[in-house]
C-alpha cells in the first residue's frame, strides 16, 4: 500500500464544508429549542444597584414570550474553580453572575430567555439599570503609578501588579535575569521602546452553545476548541461529577485561542436552560465577542541588543509590561524567543503584569512569539544597520547550536537552512542595504526579513479504535477540528499505520466520549493526537497480523475469523515526551516586499516567501495552507488590526480592520522537511502558530528599508507613513 503520509490529499470534510451540510454548533436543532440574549454591563467599573436591577428585570420578565430573565439576583450558587485552572489558564476565579460588582465594560449581567431570538432580543433591549460608578484603571500605566484598591471577594477580585509564575515561569525568569555579567558590556547598541495594541481573534464563526438537561445530565454543543478541559471547568462551575457532563463540537470555525476555554456564557447557558426545563440556545453577537471570549493583551517592550563591531550579540535585554483582567490569569509571555533565538552570553527578561479594568485576555495565534519577535526581529534588523552587517549575516552570525538557558540540544534545528533557502528562492542578494534605494511606479520598495519560531509541543492523549465487521476502521479521539485539517491527517497517519488504504479508515472528533485529548491550540495537536493514532494504528497492524489492502478484504478476514472482530476494538493512551532529552522548537524564516506609497500612507505587502522547519510534512497542502493563514494573520497584525476604545470609559469605538483577499501577497511557501522523532513517533511539530511569528517584523523591516522610517508600534498606521513635509 503506497503512503499516504506527504501526500497533498484534500481534507475528508471538503465536500460538506463547501455545500453548506457541514454542522456547527449553532446549527444544533433540538425539540423545544428556546433562544438566549446576553445582557452586559456599561461601565468600567463599579456595581449595579440592587433596586435598579430588580426592577429592570422584573420589566424584561413582562415583555412577550420571555420565559426567565438570569441575574445575580436570582442565579444560583455557582462553585468557585479548582487553583490549577485559574493558575495558569485564563479561567475566571470569580463565578459569573455571583455579585453585583462590575470589572469591565461588557461584563455578563442578565441572560434574557425567550420562546424566539427575536423575542429575546427585544427583552434583552429593555434592561436598564443604574450604577454606582467607581474609578476605573484601565491601562497598566495607571496600575503601575496609582494606588492599588484591596482585593475583594477572597481574592476572587485582584488588583495591582505582579511578576507571572505561569507561562513564563518565574523560577526560570529569575536566572534568565542574571545570566552572564550583570553589567552591560561596552559595544554597538540598539535600544527601544516598542509598543502593541488589542487585537481580537475575529473568527468567522461566533461563540455559540446549545445546553440541555435530560435529568441530572447536562449536554452541551458548544464551538470549542477544549472538550474535555470545558467539561471538567462547567462541572465545577455547576457542582456536578464530570460524568453528568457531555460535551459536543463537530466543526470549530476558527478561533485562535478564544475557544480554547470555558467562558462564562457557557456556564450561563447550562444554568437557564436548567431553570426553563428546556434547550437554550445562546449565540453571542459580534460585538460581544469583543468582551467575552479573550483577546491579545496590550504590551509595551524594552529592548535592548549590544554587540560588537564584528555583529557578535553581546547582551540582550526584553523586558515586557502587559495587562490582564481583574477576576484571572494571564500573562503574554513576550520575552521567551529573546531567551534562546540569538547567541548572547549577557541576557536579562522580565515580564510584569497589571490588573486593569478589562475583560480577561487569553492566548492568540503565536501567543508571545508573535508581538516579542515583533520587538526582538525589528531590534536585529536595525542592528544589523548599526554593525554594517546585512540582516541575514546578522542572523546567520548569532545562531546558536543548542538551547542557551538549558544548555540541551534541539531535537532537530534547520534554521540555517530556512535562512539560506529563503534568501535564494526570494532574490535577497539583489538587495541593495541603503535604504530608499528601490522605486517602483512612483511609490518606494522595500526588503524586509524576520526569523520565525515556535515550541514544540506534545501531551498525552487517547485514541479509541472500532473494527466494524464491513471492514471500516474507524479511529476517535476527544479533540477538535478547528478548520486546519486534523480529521485529514489523523485519517492518513491512521491509514500508513495501518497499512489500509484511506477510504477503509476514518477519524471522529468533537465529542466527550471520546478517549481525553488536550485544548487546541498551542500548535500540539497533530504531534500530540497524531502520537495516539499512530499507536494505535500499529497495534491494529500487529493484531491483524498481514497486510490487507482494502475494507472489503478485511471484511472477508473477519468474516472467516468471527472472534478477531472484538480484539481489533480498543483505546490506547498516548504519553507525552520525555522530561530530559533534546527540546523541540520550530524556526522559519520570513523574506517580504513591500510597496509604499507615501502620498498616501499605504504600506502593501506585494510578494512573501517563507521557509519553515517544523518537522516532517505530513500533508503539504494543509501545511502550506497553514503557513500562508499566519502570514495573513501576522499581516493584519501589522497594518491593520488593534480594538479601538475609549481611553477614559473603556467603551468600544469605531471598527476592527482584517485583511482581505485584496491585501494578500504573492506567497512562495516550502518547507525543510526533516522529521522530528525526538518529540514524537510521527515525526511532526506543530504548524499552526509559527507562520504569524516574525510577520509583523518582516513587514516593518520591510518599510523601514522602503522609506527609512524605522516604526516601533503596531498596527502601523497611515499618519506614520505619509511623506514627511518641510
Amino acid at each position: 500500500m503506497s503512503a499516504q503520509i506527504g501526500r497533498p490529499v484534500d481534507r475528508v470534510e471538503a465536500q460538506q464544508k463547501v455545500t453548506g451540510a457541514a454542522r456547527y454548533a449553532a446549527d444544533t436543532q433540538l425539540p423545544g429549542l428556546v433562544h438566549a440574549v446576553m445582557v452586559q454591563t456599561a461601565v468600567a467599573h463599579g456595581a449595579v444597584t440592587p433596586e435598579s436591577l430588580a426592577a429592570a428585570a422584573e420589566l424584561v420578565a413582562a415583555a412577550p414570550g420571555v420565559l426567565h430573565v438570569l441575574t445575580p439576583l436570582n442565579c444560583p450558587e455557582l462553585h468557585m474553580l479548582p487553583a490549577d485552572l485559574t493558575w495558569d489558564l485564563p479561567l475566571e476565579r470569580r463565578p459569573p453572575l455571583s455579585d453585583l460588582t462590575v470589572q469591565h465594560v461588557g461584563q455578563h449581567l442578565a441572560l434574557v430567555v425567550a420562546e424566539t431570538l427575536e423575542e429575546a432580543t427585544a427583552a434583552a433591549a429593555l434592561m436598564d439599570v443604574e450604577y454606582i460608578v467607581a474609578p476605573a484603571q484601565l491601562t497598566a500605566d495607571q496600575v503601575l503609578t496609582e494606588p492599588v484598591p484591596a482585593d475583594a471577594k477572597d481574592g476572587q477580585i485582584r488588583h495591582g501588579s505582579y511578576r507571572p509564575d505561569h507561562f513564563v515561569k518565574l523560577t526560570d525568569e529569575k536566572l534568565q535575569e542574571h545570566r552572564g555579567d550583570p553589567h552591560e558590556p561596552a559595544g554597538v547598541k540598539v535600544a527601544a521602546r516598542f509598543t502593541t495594541p488589542v487585537n481580537t481573534h475575529y473568527p468567522i464563526e461566533l461563540a455559540a452553545t446549545v445546553a440541555e438537561w435530560e435529568g441530572d445530565v447536562l449536554t452541551v454543543h458548544d464551538s470549542t476548541r477544549w472538550i474535555t478541559g470545558e467539561r471538567r471547568a462547567l462541572a465545577a462551575y455547576l457542582g456536578i461529577a464530570e460524568t453528568q457532563v457531555r460535551i459536543l463540537s463537530p466543526l470549530v470555525g476558527g478561533a485562535f485561542g478564544s475557544k480554547s476555554f470555558l467562558w462564562m456564557h457557557v456556564v450561563l447557558c447550562a444554568v437557564a436552560a436548567r431553570a426553563v426545563g428546556r434547550p437554550v440556545k445562546l449565540v453571542l453577537t459580534r460585538a460581544q465577542m469583543f468582551t467575552s471570549t479573550g483577546h491579545r493583551p496590550r504590551t509595551e517592550q524594552q529592548l535592548a541588543l549590544v554587540a560588537g563591531t564584528d555583529g557578535s550579540v553581546l547582551s540582550t535585554e526584553q523586558h515586557t509590561v502587559t495587562e490582564t483582567s481583574t477576576v484571572a490569569h494571564f500573562c503574554e509571555p513576550v520575552g521567551l524567543s529573546a531567551r534562546f533565538l540569538y547567541r548572547s552570553p549577557r541576557m536579562a527578561v522580565s515580564h510584569t503584569v497589571a490588573r486593569i479594568n478589562a475583560p480577561t485576555p487569553c492566548f492568540m495565534r503565536g501567543p508571545g512569539e508573535a508581538p516579542g519577535l515583533f520587538a526582538l526581529e525589528v531590534s536585529m534588523d536595525e542592528l544589523s544597520y548599526a554593525t554594517g552587517l546585512d540582516p541575514l549575516a546578522l542572523r546567520l552570525a548569532n545562531d546558536p547550536d543548542t538551547d542557551q538557558p538549558s544548555g540541551r540540544p534541539w531535537s532537530g534545528k534547520h534554521l540555517r537552512e530556512c535562512y539560506l533557502s529563503g534568501a535564494e528562492r526570494f532574490g535577497w542578494s539583489a538587495r541593495p542595504a541603503e535604504p530608499r534605494a528601490l522605486r517602483r511606479n512612483g511609490v518606494q520598495v522595500g526588503w524586509g526579513m524576520a526569523t520565525a519560531s515556535y515550541p514544540g509541543r506534545r501531551m498525552p492523549a487517547g485514541c479509541r479504535v472500532t473494527t466494524t465487521a464491513d471492514g471500516h476502521v474507524r479511529f476517535a479521539a476527544a479533540t477538535h477540528e478547528i478548520g486546519t485539517g486534523v480529521r485529514t491527517v489523523m485519517t492518513q497517519i491512521a491509514a500508513d499505520g495501518t497499512g489500509l488504504p484511506l477510504d477503509a479508515v476514518s477519524f471522529e472528533s468533537g465529542d466527550s466520549l471520546f478517549p481525553d485529548a488536550p485544548y487546541s491550540g498551542a500548535s500540539q495537536t497533530t504531534a500530540t493526537v497524531g502520537s495516539a493514532v499512530d499507536l494505535a494504528a500499529r497495534r491494529w497492524r500487529r493484531l491483524i497480523g498481514r497486510p490487507v489492502g482494502s475494507a472489503a478484504e478485511l471484511g472477508s478476514i473477519l468474516r472467516a475469523a468471527p472472534d478477531l472482530l472484538a480484539a481489533l476494538s480498543f483505546t490506547v493512551t498516548s504519553d507525552g515526551p520525555a522530561e530530559e532529552g533534546p527540546l523541540s522548537q520550530s524556526f522559519g524564516a520570513h523574506f517580504c516586499e513591500v510597496e509604499v506609497d507615501e502620498e498616501i500612507g499605504r504600506a502593501t505587502v506585494t510578494r512573501w516567501t517563507a521557509v519553515m522547519d517544523c518537522g516532517r510534512v505530513l500533508n503539504p497542502k494543509l501545511a502550506t495552507n497553514q503557513v500562508m493563514g499566519g502570514i495573513i494573520f501576522g499581516l493584519g497584525m501589522a497594518l491593520l488590526e488593534q480594538v479601538p476604545c475609549d481611553p477614559r470609559t473603556g467603551q468600544l469605538i469605531g471598527e476592527y480592520y482584517v485583511p482581505t483577499h485584496a491585501d494578500i501577497p504573492d506567497f512562495d511557501i516550502s518547507f525543510v522537511d526533516a522529521p522530528d522523532y525526538g518529540l514524537d513517533p510521527v515525526g511532526v511539530r506543530g504548524i499552526g502558530e509559527i507562520g504569524a511569528c516574525g510577520v509583523p517584523a518582516a513587514i516593518a523591516n520591510a518599510i523601514f528599508h522602503a522609506t527609512g522610517k524605522r516604526l516601533r508600534d503596531l498596527p502601523i498606521t497611515i499618519e506614520s507613513l505619509l511623506r514627511s513635509r518641510p
